[in-house]
């Protein structure tokens, strides 16, 4: 609801629906009333509308999305209609976050002040939508074009300072928020309203939005990536040119085209996902799950190796106010993390932040720490000894985890007397930048360890995943086919820039041979080296050049490591690249070496679509996400759809991997693909339609109904 209260000849209309006062239906209609109240009482000579609480009203109420209350009469235009046209100055007062409907809310208002701490900002991009309360509309009469289209395509938020400098924000104000409201409305009172209205003002250089529409085009194509909201939005803000209502029925005939395309939904599920997937359950046993499972408190950290990963994991823990104790037994490389960790931080809490590191080359030091996380080199045989020698010195109730990618959690437990104390913690690279946490469970961890490793990743702002064990676990394990069906492309004629412009045209940063770069080419090898599938010099004695134990082999990734190309690291890898520089260039000499390949073991070159291209990488991929769920690795598809969107990089406006096999291609489709491309190629098992999906497909099921149980 909008509290009402008068202040003498000010009327006060406080926003009070927790927790960020959205605008549901009943706040809309209070507004309205509030207003009409106003407009009637001749006491009244002008109105404040503020939050109560936390924040200024933070936008439109997420529980309504897909119900009728949020189109139920007032809309949110309405509302605003009724606040640009009343003929008694209206100030909108903001604190906390003025976002999406509120900021729009604060345009519509003659006058904005502004607490220094505030912040605003138009999101609804990452909604798949633009701003539909005529944000598109009001913003650029204010800041121009050019500021609109990078603040509304971006979503980003700016702080109050930057406001006022754009005269977004009259004034910035200190104290109490509600009495300086009240004396600056007071100070107004009078003042015709009219010259006030930014719906009444033209835009700025209104002659030179052709052009500075043209020159953001490209690289807001660039950056969106197939997703089609931030260039609707910028037709939106063109439009801003136009007469008001004229502009108005403009931006409303593009939110209708954006609400009925398929992006909107999808991006609107990878949003609720986000917060979804803190309400997690035990993969196997639903009785475990985020509310019957309680975490132990953390107060301090281990970290086990001062690497790049140990690095940004310690980097992390320290921003998220924990006493870290990092041990490494290299002085040279804890002397580096130590300056690298400093570096990092911003300058105004650097200090303070390190006086919460503690370092350390003696395990001895972790003996009182809550928690342990081991980030050495991707090794068991090293792991395992890592992991003796913490419980060994650590108290009994401490957790022990391992960051993994990929390793036996229950193998490594093994090595422990607290098995129940042991899971897994894979971060993603950079640990202080990627959001994605992948939490493994083993046989014996403890409902206790599992739900203390989820709350320490929502301390330190990770997107925590609950995921079983399992070879790869979740997010590797699916991109195994991925990439392995990208280099099968290789055989048949495509080339490695032919595979990454389809898999980027597709929405992925990067393709899997520039993310190969990237990462460096020798990880993926060495890991083959130590599966026994390959040697650091050839295919082990009597195997197959293009076969191992039974399943379809490329050699290929093989032979570049065995050249030294291990990527952007050695200057070559499947591209080269030129001294300091990370542009990835076509190499002739790998070129060669796959034309090559390809006589030598009778592959004719052919010409390769990119929808094949898309269809050969992603669709194995997919229906190992299908296996997944069958086999109680992953509780629900949306955890394996977090996991992509934010750890791999997958389009977020195709809402992640399984939401887009549902509700994009259709699974009916998606397994005729498969069935299609297994007849083609029956030696590649990742391209066998999982069970699952043949049965959803057989029987009508929906991968939301799945839950927890693969069993329809």
């Amino acid at each position: 609801m909008a509290e009402y209260s008068t202040l003498g000849s000010v009327a006060v209309l406080q926003v009070n629906n927790p927790p960020v006062n959205s605008f549901s239906h009943h706040v809309r209609q209070a507004l309205v009333d509030g207003l009409e109240r106003a407009q009637r009482d001749p006491a009244v000579r002008s109105i404040v509308i503020m939050g109560k609480g936390r924040t200024f009203p933070a936008g439109a109420d997420i529980r309504e999305f897909g119900s009728g209350a949020a189109v139920k009469m007032p809309n949110l235009l309405m509302v605003l209609q009724a606040v640009d046209t009343c003929q008694k100055p209206v100030v909108s007062a903001i604190h906390g976050t003025a976002l999406g409907g509120g900021f729009e809310l604060a345009l519509a208002s003659h006058y904005r002040l502004a607490v220094p701490s505030a912040r605003m900002g138009l999101p609804e991009v990452h909604l798949g939508i633009l701003p539909g309360a005529g944000g598109t509309q009001r913003l650029p009469r204010v800041v121009g074009v050019k500021t609109a289209i990078q603040m509304i395509t971006s979503g980003q938020h700016i702080k109050a300072q930057q406001a006022l400098s754009l005269g977004i924000v009259d004034k910035i104000v200190q104290g109490d928020l509600l009495k300086e409201a009240v004396s600056f409305a007071r100070s107004v009172e009078g003042r015709p309203v009219e010259d006030r209205r930014i719906s009444q003002k033209t835009v700025p250089e209104a002659d030179k939005v052709d052009e500075v529409v043209e020159a953001a085009r490209k690289t807001i194509l660039r950056k969106a990536r197939g997703a089609i909201a931030p260039m609707t939005c910028v037709q939106a803000i063109q439009a801003s040119v136009l007469p008001f209502e004229a502009g108005m029925a403009r931006e409303a005939e593009l939110m209708a085209f954006l609400m009925t395309s398929w992006q909107a939904p999808a991006q609107q599920y990878a949003f609720f996902s986000e917060r979804e997937v803190r309400r997690w359950s035990h993969p196997r046993d639903k009785r475990i799950n985020f509310k019957t499972a309680k975490p132990r408190v953390v107060k301090s950290v281990g970290v086990v190796g001062a690497g790049t990963m140990g690095m940004g994991i310690t980097i992390n823990l320290l921003q998220a106010g924990l006493k870290v104790v990092m041990l490494e037994v290299n002085k040279k490389q804890l002397d580096k993390a130590v300056n690298t960790i400093k570096k990092t931080l911003s300058q105004k809490s650097a200090s303070q932040k390190m006086s919460q590191l503690t370092t350390a080359m003696d395990y001895s030091q972790l003996r009182d720490v809550d928690i342990v996380i081991e980030a050495v080199f991707e090794n068991m045989r090293l792991k395992k000894e890592v992991f003796r020698k913490l419980d060994a010195v650590t108290k009994p109730q401490t957790i022990l985890a391992s960051n993994t990618s990929g390793l036996n959690i229950d193998e490594i437990a093994a090595v422990t007397k607290r098995p129940d104390k042991v899971v897994g913690t894979h971060f993603f690279a950079p640990a202080n930048v990627m959001r994605l946490l992948e939490n493994i469970y083993g046989r014996q961890t403890s409902p206790e360890t599992v739900a203390t490793a989820m709350q320490l990743g929502v301390t330190i702002g990770k997107v925590g995943v609950l995921v079983g064990n399992c070879p790869g676990f979740v997010g590797n394990r699916m991109l195994g086919s991925y990439t392995a069906e990208a280099v099968f492309l290789l055989e048949e004629g495509a080339e490695p820039q032919d595979v990454d412009r389809a898999i980027e045209e597709f929405g992925f940063p990067m393709g899997p041979f520039r993310m190969g770069d990237l990462s460096g080419t020798d990880i993926g090898w060495k890991g083959r080296i130590a599966k026994g599938l390959t040697t650091e010099h050839g295919p082990p004695p009597a195997t197959p050049a293009l076969y191992r134990r039974g399943n379809r082999y490329c050699p290929l990734p093989d032979m570049l490591c065995m050249k030294g190309r291990l990527g952007q690291k050695t200057g070559a890898g499947w591209y080269r690249y030129e001294p300091g520089s990370r542009t990835a260039l076509p190499d002739p000499v790998v070129l060669q070496m796959i034309q090559d390949y390809r006589q030598e073991h009778g592959f004719k070159k052919r010409t390769i679509s990119s929808q094949e291209i898309v269809e050969r990488c992603l669709y194995p991929l997919i229906n190992e996400g299908f296996h997944i769920l069958d086999e109680g690795i992953a509780a629900r598809s949306l955890d394996i759809d977090v996991i992509y969107l934010f750890g791999y990089g997958w389009p977020r406006h195709t809402g992640g991997p399984m939401y887009y096999a549902e509700r994009v291609i259709g699974l009916e489709k998606l397994l005729c693909s498969l069935e299609t491309y297994s007849a083609r190629y029956p030696d590649h098992a990742h391209l066998q339609p999982s069970p699952l999906l043949r049965n959803m497909v057989a029987k009508g099921g929906s991968l939301a109904a799945l839950g927890t149980d693969s069993k329809l």
